[in-house]
């Protein structure tokens, strides 16, 4: 019984000093958890303004990826069954003289029709930006020896 007394009071105090004599962990953003976020640095999109100046298609990294956008698209959203600015100029694959990707066959409809009778976007393929995405000019945030598949 002394002995257990004995190993468990030294177990305590080893423990207590231990405690003491460390620093806490060091936060890996770089600053306490109480401080205030720092706002982030504005990036550049790749295109400004989209169709002006060559048309800078962005390389895809996996089969199945969907094409990257790689101008700004905040004066084009929301996007509402009414508006869909991204099927103005990507209907089609040329626009006022300029090649523009054009939205893939998997988008449209097989049964839907326009007035027209051309093929109808799907409806669950209507929200352009849940799968394409706008990039920026940024390094990565932390280091990868990620290689893609697609070159």
């Amino acid at each position: 019984m002394k002995k257990t007394a004995s190993i468990a009071i030294a177990t305590l105090l080893a423990s207590m000093i231990g405690c003491a004599s460390t620093t806490g962990p060091a936060p890996m953003r770089g600053a306490d958890v109480t401080a205030p976020d720092r706002a982030p640095v504005i990036k550049a999109y790749a295109e400004k303004i989209p169709g002006v100046g060559q048309a800078h298609l962005i390389e895809r990294t996996f089969v199945g990826q969907p094409p990257m956008v790689p101008h700004d698209v905040e004066k084009y959203v929301p996007l509402t069954m009414e508006e869909n600015a991204c099927l103005d100029c990507h209907i089609t694959d040329e626009l006022r003289g300029q090649k523009v990707p054009k939205i893939g066959v998997s988008h449209f409809s097989t049964t839907l029709k326009k007035k027209d009778g051309t093929p109808a976007v799907e409806m669950s393929r209507f929200q352009c930006d849940s799968c394409h995405v706008p990039q920026v000019d940024a390094k990565p945030l932390v280091d990868s020896k990620f290689v893609g598949v697609i070159k």
